[in-house]
């Protein structure tokens, strides 16, 4: 395994005082200065280097810093980008970056795939037939013998011209159209057939031609290879692809997409993972090996001491190496390594045992959940103060009853400590428990450490596509409503069943909470006999109202003082029977009771105008969702987008044991499970349900939880209202959540139109890809038909589209938007274009009648006011100053939750031919068919 790491001198600049070395001056002053280059100065140890923000450069350089190195960049600033810089494996699949230049461009001459390539190359696994010991980061295990890769999927970009940091003309934006492939590097070329506006074809930089053929540096020689074998593939590209006339590389250089996703995909099926862990296992015990005896060897050099070693333990093994001619450090390394060795049959052993209780692997599960009320849903305050004999929605809960209870779901994000800045300051870390007990479990002992996976710089063990385990904090008991059909005045959808014949978990949007599941649920629950399980998103809960907390008044806050007495007595009873399957449950709900927090999801905090945690006095002070959205730590919000997700990949797994009426019996199983979401509902519900129907990962939680009689859900229908993709430029984009936003970044000195600007959204980019839907939707739509969105033009919270119309003075952002959403879904559903309908159904003014799943509904937005709006679906009438106090948007209310439940039902979806409200309430959409560029 040793024998091939492949990372000998990566970087290597002198071992001892790498950042001593002097600037290496550039000679050469013969250059043309009318000639327009690229600002492209790749010298790390410069006092200004300048690389493109996803430089394979970036992540390479921790390799000779210290003997800690996880393939993650280097960033030596101390900004929110700087700190994501640090944690990433890779670069956005998802998101445009920038090439700057040092005068203004012919626009016309800059054409994708014509003067700009972006091509994917064929890397070897950096230890060979181990693919998951370590990255493939490094370009020197580019294959010279067959460097581009033509076979794989090839990205589909555009190139813009845009003005940055002032200038006019004077910077190449690479749009992808599409997401890149995931843990695929990728060389970016640009050619001298690019004009200056001079009309001259531009050229390398002095920086990039005098390190690549210039005079060679001790210091710099891994960077004058790595530059000069970059420029020889980009002239072999080059020829082969223009063989007439072939133009010269002005740029060209290598970058890594991350890859995630794995990080959710491995919490969803940690099964699927295992033998890259056991590699990484296997991998780290040799390094720490050699480690523990070359301590002043930093990462890169380890590497090359452990192949020297791996040789001279083989020559000890055949006899052609003397043990009198090794050192006391070679001898006791070998020791080492044998001992590394012997541990190699147990690892599988190791892992498996980490599996179930009290294992470190995450697995979704059922978890525990009491219910502490259950009344009739027409006792609510909302409900009771509507007129029973007009109102459909308070004919609908006379029939409907309401539960109100709780769940304790593994919390990976940190608690907010004893000021709060745990929630704005914390993110997902590396899972060391689990590194302790794989420890333990192969040596057999809790002090004796055989392994170590890779940190970075720091010493942190970062959760990514290498490593997707993260740690969990905490468990948190927090609250649940639902909604079902009352058994004693049982709803005629229910077809005489006195049981639900189905259950929809809905997840609410951003700022508010899980009572605006309660106008909806209320109508899916009668009319399509659905037990309707809502949870708050992470930092969200009842809030905003002394007399009635929440977006909707009606619901109880969950509180310890209110659960704990609940739970004892339910406990000794429990005890007191002494049955296994009452001592078991008596377990799950003393656990709940054990959890480290008990109440409302935001914790009692709520933000400030700087987005710092403050305490709440009361809920009144309580802004529900206030801190889930902090630019000012990338990671954080990103991790809050997954532990939305993990929770609902609970809840999904909980469905088989839940207690709805509060007789602790499940009443679910077997049901069909559907799931619905609104706005961040619909953003976080994308990508759950995209992971969740995946069949390969589906399966394999299923497998690993049969062993506990368990089983596992496909989702039977999907409805989602008003979500969008590429997070990060939706907000950007948002009429709503933009001016925050921006004026944040300005205040900071980071204004939009700037180079500065671009690279921070481009790294936000990076950390958000593995939550956000742009890198789920493609596969929801290859492997979920009964799929239903919904789509209020002109929404003022999340944008249509950001293509065609970005907002103010933000660049085009093709993959942002509700509309790129549905493009990649269509795409991944067989579909051709989004506007030919073919794959994913289109419903709106020019085709209105109904229509089967998948299927896109347009509704009117053009009157937010008396039409449809970004919280219709939420509640018919709704407070808003624009509208002189309230909107009254019941007409769309009606069709929306129509649609809904014809979805959970299976279709066909409710057109203008079987629906007045549907006939009154469509829309049309002028941008589908410009989206993703497909016109």
């Amino acid at each position: 395994m040793a024998s091939s790491v492949g990372l000998t001198g990566c970087l290597d600049d002198g071992s001892s005082d790498k950042n001593a070395n002097p600037d290496y001056q550039i000679n050469d002053t013969n250059l043309d200065p009318s000639v327009v280059r690229p600002l492209y100065n790749p010298n790390p140890i410069a006092r200004n280097p300048q690389f493109p923000i996803n430089s394979d450069l970036v992540l390479l350089l921790g390799a000779s810093q210290s003997a800690d190195y996880d393939f993650t960049g280097l960033s030596t600033g101390d900004t929110p980008a700087d700190d994501a810089v640090n944690r990433l494996l890779g670069f956005s699949t998802s998101g445009a970056f920038t090439l700057k230049f040092n005068g203004s461009l012919t626009p016309a001459s800059v054409v994708a795939n014509a003067t700009v390539f972006l091509v994917p190359m064929n890397v070897a696994d950096a230890i060979d037939g181990s693919p998951g010991a370590l990255p493939n980061t490094n370009p020197s295990g580019i294959d010279q013998t067959a460097p581009f890769d033509m076979s794989v999927e090839q990205p589909n970009f555009r190139v813009d011209v845009v003005s940055v940091d002032g200038g006019t003309n004077n910077a190449i934006r690479v749009v992808p159209l599409e997401p890149l492939l995931e843990d695929q590097k990728y060389m970016i070329i640009a050619t001298n057939d690019i004009l200056g506006a001079n009309s001259k074809p531009i050229g390398r930089s002095a920086e990039d031609l005098d390190l690549s053929d210039g005079t060679r540096v001790s210091a710099l020689e891994t960077v004058q290879d790595l530059l000069k074998a970059n420029d020889t593939l980009a002239t072999a590209f080059l020829a082969s692809t223009i063989p007439s006339d072939t133009p010269d590389s002005a740029l060209a250089y290598t970058f890594t997409t991350n890859y995630g996703t794995d990080v959710l995909k491995a919490m969803m099926a940690p099964a699927a993972y295992t033998t890259a862990l056991g590699q990484k296992i296997g991998f780290t015990a040799q390094l720490k090996a050699v480690r523990d005896n070359y301590p002043d060897l930093n990462f890169s050099e380890l590497t090359a001491q452990l192949s020297e070693l791996a040789e001279l333990a083989a020559g000890l093994g055949d006899g052609s190496v003397d043990p009198n001619d090794l050192s006391a450090e070679e001898l006791n390394a070998i020791t080492a390594l044998g001992a590394a060795q012997d541990i190699q049959a147990d690892i599988p052993a190791a892992i498996t045992a980490e599996f179930g209780a009290g294992g470190n692997l995450h697995l979704p599960q059922p978890r525990p959940n009491f219910i502490l009320s259950t009344g009739a849903a027409s006792d609510l305050a909302t409900i009771a103060a509507l007129d029973v004999g007009t109102n459909p929605i308070a004919q609908a809960a006379t029939q409907v009853s309401v539960s109100q209870g709780a769940i304790t779901l593994p919390y990976f994000q940190h608690l907010p400590g004893s000021d709060g800045s745990g929630l704005v300051e914390g993110y997902w870390t590396g899972n060391t428990d689990l590194e302790d007990s794989l420890n333990e479990s192969l040596t057999g002992s809790t002090s004796q450490e055989i392994f170590k996976f890779l940190r970075d710089g720091d010493g942190q063990l970062n959760v990514n596509g290498y490593f997707p385990f993260p740690q969990q904090q905490a468990t948190v008991t927090v609250p649940t409503t639902i909604f079902f059909p009352d058994p004693d005045s049982l709803p005629a959808n229910c077809g005489g069943s006195t049981e639900p014949l189905g259950v929809t978990i809905y997840q609410h949007g951003i700022t508010t909470d899980r009572s605006t599941a309660m106008l909806p649920a209320i109508l899916m629950a009668n009319q399509a006999c659905q037990a309707v399980i809502a949870i708050d998103l992470p930092l969200h809960g009842l809030g905003g109202s002394n007399a009635a907390p929440g977006t909707v008044a009606g619901l109880t806050p969950l509180d310890e003082a209110t659960l704990d007495p609940a739970l004892d007595a339910t406990i000794a009873a429990l005890n007191s029977a002494g049955d296994a399957n009452s001592l078991a449950l008596a377990a799950q709900l003393t656990a709940m009771k054990n959890a480290d927090y008990t109440g409302e999801r935001h914790f009692d905090y709520t933000a400030d105008d700087s987005l710092n945690p403050v305490a709440a006095g009361s809920l009144a002070d309580v802004s529900s969702g206030s801190l889930f959205i902090n630019p000012l730590n990338m990671l954080g919000s990103s991790d809050n987008l997954r532990q939305a997700i993990v929770d609902l990949l609970n809840v999904t797994a909980t469905v088989q044991t839940m207690d709805i009426d509060g007789n602790l019996s499940p009443d679910l199983a077997g049901l069909p499970v559907n799931f619905a979401g609104n706005s961040l509902g619909a953003i976080v519900g994308a990508s759950y349900a995209g992971l969740n129907n995946d069949p390969t990962l589906n399966a394999t939680a299923a497998g690993t939880l049969s062993s506990s009689g368990f089983t596992y859900p496909t989702l039977a229908s999907v409805t989602l209202h008003n979500g969008g993709s590429q997070v990060t430029r939706l907000l950007e984009n948002s009429p709503r959540f933009s001016p925050t936003l921006l004026g944040g970044l300005a205040a900071e000195g980071v204004s939009q139109g700037s180079s500065d600007f671009e690279s921070f959204f481009y790294v936000f980019q990076s950390v958000v890809d593995g939550g956000d839907p742009v890198s789920y939707a493609k596969d929801l739509g290859g492997s979920t038909p009964n799929v239903l969105f919904t789509e209020v033009t002109g929404d003022s919270v999340v944008p249509n589209e950001a293509n065609v119309n970005p907002l103010g003075d933000a660049f085009p952002a093709p993959l942002a938007g509700t509309e790129p959403m549905l493009a990649l879904f269509d795409l991944g559903a067989g579909g051709g274009t989004l506007a030919d309908g073919t794959g994913l159904g289109i419903m709106d003014t020019d085709t209105p009648n109904s229509a089967a799943m998948p299927l896109a509904s347009f509704f009117d937005g053009t009157d937010p006011c008396n039409g449809a709006n970004h919280g219709t679906v939420v509640a018919p009438v709704q407070p808003s100053e624009d509208c002189g106090g309230t909107s009254d948007t019941s007409v769309a209310f009606t069709a929306m939750v129509t649609q809904m439940i014809t979805a959970i039902s299976g279709g066909p979806i409710a057109g203008a031919d079987a629906e007045a409200s549907v006939a009154a309430s469509l829309g049309k959409s002028d941008t589908l068919p410009q989206a993703l560029d497909q016109n």
